[in-house]
């Protein structure tokens, strides 16, 4: 398989060197591992197969990353007290190792490897060894070895290579944001630091996380910018919790706030002109300004209102709605009312129809007696 050829060269290079000291913590492990498979043993084991995975998944060697996959899920049951440690199993893991270890040194070597051939060989090798460690695989989700198991900070440990390696990574996303899915890289992420965030009860962490999540809801289209603030805030947050910060893990900054809040009022209000109900109570019973262009060319000349404090002393003064509006005559009344107006409308017209047919027949009887006289 061939590399994208949008990945930078400097991305694959730091992989490669990564991957190979990586390859050799593996081997000398699993060969010494019947001697020593104590916690943080097994540990290291698990951290460099899911090393190698994360570096495959960032250069997009798809199979690399599934087979390392494997390899830690494997690892992880190497926790469990139940597994014994034989020549059957070394066996087994260190074939499932050269699964991994040959199609990569394929890669290192020639910069490109048979996907087909590498999952063919690993299929056989991978069957073998869930067989072998299958009750401990069920239960190996489940187990979290503590500090203490693996005389190490687990905190530590994972913020310096899976929190370092993720920021990294969005480093590279933020400097070539056309050769990544930039929604698909954040939401990725972050559900990853929203785990470690709750494993290790760091709510300035999670703070962070959840706003950066609210944030890409309300503004998916600042997408890029959300990354570069969110990569500022968790740079900030890993550098505490390396010096010793188990409490709170960080805090969200006034950017990554800003992002979060939602952008329906943003497209008619600046951010200076932010409108407050607080701030706006008293503008909102005063009259237009004569500044204002518009205000005369609309309403005409406006004159000043009375202040509220008098027009409540007016209302508390009135003794009743009529006191105010006038006597509000009842639905009954106002009907009869319009009927009588009815009424007086129809004996009117009657009174005219009736004065014009008398004219009218005056003007007949003049023009008879006219014609009778002139014969």
């Amino acid at each position: 398989m061939s590399l994208n050829p949008d990945i930078r060269d400097q991305a694959y290079e730091f992989f490669i060197e990564e991957a190979q000291e990586l390859l050799q913590v593996l081997e000398s492990g699993l060969l010494e591992l019947r001697e020593d498979h104590s916690t943080p043993k097994v540990h290291e084991l698990m951290r460099a197969a899911h090393s190698i995975k994360g570096g495959a998944a960032s250069v997009e060697l798809s199979v690399i990353e599934l087979l390392a996959h494997r390899l830690e899920d494997f690892f992880k049951a190497l926790y469990s007290d139940g597994v014994e440690f034989d020549a059957e199993l070394e066996s087994l893991l260190l074939q499932g190792y050269d699964c991994l270890s040959n199609p990569l040194t394929e890669q290192i070597e020639s910069g490109t490897y048979d996907e087909e051939s590498a999952l063919l060989a690993a299929e056989p090798v991978f069957a073998a060894l869930e067989i072998r460690l299958e009750d401990a695989l069920k239960n190996a989700e489940s187990y979290i070895p503590s500090s203490n198991d693996l005389g190490v900070d687990i905190v530590s440990s994972i913020f310096e290579v899976d929190v370092v390696q993720s920021l990294e990574h969005w480093q590279e996303v933020v400097d070539n944001p056309k050769n990544y899915d930039l929604q698909e890289e954040l939401q990725g992420t972050l559900e990853m630091f929203a785990g470690f965030a709750e494993l290790f009860n760091l709510p300035g962490f999670s703070d962070i996380i959840q706003t950066s999540q609210t944030a890409l809801s309300q503004n998916p289209d600042d997408v890029l910018e959300i990354i570069k603030v969110t990569l500022a805030d968790c740079t900030i947050a890993k550098d505490k919790v390396l010096e010793g910060d188990r409490e709170q893990g960080g805090e969200v900054s006034s950017a990554l706030i800003e992002l979060a809040q939602s952008s329906s009022l943003g497209d008619f209000i600046s951010p200076s002109e932010e409108f407050s109900l607080d701030d706006q109570n008293d503008s909102l019973w005063d009259s237009p300004s004569a500044s204002d262009p518009f205000a005369e060319d609309i309403f005409g000349t406006i004159p000043d209102a009375e202040p509220v404090a008098e027009v409540e002393e007016e209302i508390v003064a009135a003794e009743s709605v009529d006191d105010i509006f006038g006597t509000i005559p009842d639905e009954e009344e106002e009907e009869a009312k319009e009927a009588a107006e009815i009424e007086d409308e129809i004996i009117g017209t009657e009174r005219e129809s009736k004065t014009e047919i008398e004219e009218n027949d005056n003007k007949l009887r003049e023009t008879q007696e006219s014609i009778s006289t002139q014969i």
